[in-house]
């Protein structure tokens, strides 16, 4: 009866490389009345970003904060059953939680209590895992499409594959390439093997090296960088008095010769990580077609949910080496962790 009276506070956090962005909604009488995007830098949570949530929230007694959990150790697999039920070995210190009673989703215990850690100077009340953003990000066609679905961004790549509802098989990716905001440096890792039919050298893929990437010197990119290099010394030219207006100074040589090299390594990374993602996609089909789930049947369909606004890429990868039908959502994290913690609410 109360609730009528007071707003209802939403925040959803994104851990990403630099930071983390924070989206604050503010709901009453189900009309929306604040709605924010913020960015906060550090690998930690700065004083001034709890100082930020804490104001947002201190206006009502009905708030609720939710973030993703991005760390390696989580899965999805089919049907309801017990963790210990379901692997082959003994589990321990697993979270599980069923969805829709078809399918459920599990995430090692130590590692959540790592996240509420990580923010409690703030609190938690939600953490959703990325297989529930692919639930809701693609909820239009995972009830009646058969095909592989995945969400990613630097550092994490989750892959699952539905048909008609029924989860066939699912696996998380992490790449030791990029430094999430998800623990604390410190922290101690505990790897545990939950899928018995992986082994444990395939489970992390290891960045690409790009010492690796062969022609590299064929880029066209770097060609054009290399121009910057035939420039010939001012002092050699023969008519010059003075610089004018117009004159290109040797700071502003310098400063477009590393703006274009810090570009042309941006593209560079953006390849390397969208290739990347392919071979998550290839290696996640060969063992779906090696096991029992396979059933003769084959993946024509691969949905992606970015966060990162590439896709290109791994669309024509997918595309030309799988010859699949690819579609890829570019999304915001944070608008998916808001509408999660949403329809948890409305649950209560």
């Amino acid at each position: 009866m109360l609730e009528k009276w007071f707003q209802k506070t939403f925040i959803s956090i994104m851990p990403l490389e630099d930071g983390y962005d924070i989206l604050c909604v503010s709901v009453k009488n189900n009309k929306i009345i604040l709605r924010e995007q913020n960015h906060f830098v550090g690998e930690v949570p700065s004083v001034g970003m709890n100082r930020y949530i804490k104001n947002k929230i201190g206006a009502t007694p009905y708030f609720y904060i939710s973030t993703i959990n991005l760390h390696r150790n989580q899965g999805a697999y089919e049907g309801c059953a017990h963790p210990s039920a379901h692997f082959h070995h003994d589990v321990v210190g697993i979270s599980a939680l069923k969805r829709n009673n078809l399918w459920t989703q599990y995430a090692q215990a130590e590692e959540l209590h790592s996240l509420k850690s990580h923010y409690a100077a703030v609190g938690l009340d939600f953490i959703f895992s990325p297989f529930s953003m692919i639930e809701f990000y693609f909820a239009d066609k995972i009830p009646d499409t058969f095909a592989l679905y995945a969400f990613g961004g630097v550092g994490f790549f989750a892959v699952a594959i539905f048909d008609a509802g029924k989860l066939e098989y699912a696996h998380y990716y992490t790449t030791n390439s990029a430094a999430l905001n998800v623990a604390h440096k410190d922290e101690k890792e505990v790897e545990l093997s939950f899928n018995h039919d992986i082994e444990e050298h395939d489970r992390y893929k290891a960045p690409i090296v790009l010492d690796d990437i062969e022609g590299l010197d064929e880029l066209d990119l770097l060609d054009d960088l290399d121009a910057f290099s035939e420039i010939a010394d001012l002092d050699d030219l023969d008519e010059v008095s003075e610089f004018s207006e117009d004159t290109v100074t040797p700071e502003e040589i310098r400063h477009i010769r590393d703006n274009g090299m810090e570009s042309a390594k941006h593209t560079i990374d953006n390849l390397g990580e969208e290739y990347e993602r392919f071979e998550f996609i290839q290696k996640t089909l060969e063992r779906f077609y090696a096991s029992p789930h396979c059933n003769n049947r084959f993946v024509e369909t691969v949905c992606v949910a970015d966060i990162n606004l590439g896709g290109n890429d791994l669309k024509r990868y997918l595309e030309e080496e799988l010859f699949v039908n690819v579609l890829v959502r570019h999304v915001d994290p944070c608008e998916g962790i808001h509408a999660l913690a949403v329809m948890e609410v409305e649950q209560l």
